[in-house]
């Protein structure tokens, strides 16, 4: 039978845990927060090539839809008039692009809160006011 050196002490005995729960424990709670920021980047990247697939795939129709219905390349749509395209593709960027921004910012902003964090607010609600 053969027994890992890591496990045997000098005098052969099995050797304890040298980790106290609690770092235990810090531990396993910043390897869930991690795993959850790499599940946070990679629903981003989907959503970013969501996004540029969307609008690649959106632009020609748009294209394709306003030259049908209107003839020609003259200017963007403010009123309706012949000849004058509406620019609608461009409501469905901006709302998309800034939901896929927000998301950005979530994750590039997210990140675990730190021991000296609680301590901090912790002092900072105990001073009186």
């Amino acid at each position: 039978m053969s027994v890992p050196a890591e496990m045997l002490t000098r005098d052969g005995r099995g050797a304890r845990s040298t980790r106290p729960a609690a770092a235990a424990a810090e531990e396993e709670r910043l390897r869930e927060w991690a795993r959850l920021h790499v599940e946070r980047v990679h629903r981003l990247k989907l959503h970013v090539a969501a996004f540029v697939l969307g609008m690649v795939v959106l632009a020609p129709v748009w294209v394709f839809v306003e030259w049908e219905s209107n003839g020609a390349f003259e200017r963007l749509s403010d009123g309706g008039k012949p000849g004058d395209w509406d620019p609608w593709i461009l409501y469905v960027a901006l709302v998309w692009g800034t939901i896929v921004a927000f998301a950005a910012l979530r994750t590039s902003f997210d990140r675990p809160t730190t021991e000296a964090e609680i301590d901090r607010e912790l002092r900072r609600l105990r001073e009186p006011s």
